[in-house]
């Protein structure tokens, strides 16, 4: 098939599938300004990780976030919880909590040894 023709088929739905995705947004006490970053999930039974900085990219953290921990009893995905981990560039390792907004969302937090918190949340752009 012509380079052209393909590149005319595939580059719109690559932008297409770039218009979805999932963002993650949180708080650190002790650093000013929100953190903002992306997220993904998995694709398999839930959880899923996210990355997060601050706007001039000094301090980054990734969160590995576990399937929940047990279903509901309605089968809708709200109020699941589950554990993870969040890793920053300054060296903070943290225990995190998450429980389920919706299928589509979910908020937490981690804190380090020193009691300083991280609030974060992952949601579906539209």
């Amino acid at each position: 098939m012509n380079r052209r023709v393909m590149l005319c088929i595939v580059l719109p739905l690559l932008l297409a599938a770039c218009a979805f995705g999932y963002h993650a947004h949180g708080t650190f006490s002790g650093i000013s300004g929100e953190l903002r970053g992306k997220a993904f999930p998995s694709n398999t039974q839930g959880g899923g990780r996210f990355l997060l900085a601050d706007q001039e990219g000094r301090l980054r953290c990734e969160g590995e976030m576990a399937p929940p921990q047990s279903a509901t009893p309605s089968g809708s995905c709200e109020d699941e919880m589950g554990v993870g981990i969040v890793r920053c560039s300054d060296g903070r390792v943290m225990a995190a909590r998450w429980t389920a907004i919706s299928c589509r969302a979910f908020r937490g937090y981690a804190e380090d040894e020193r009691g300083n918190r991280l609030d974060f949340r992952v949601e579906r752009r539209r």
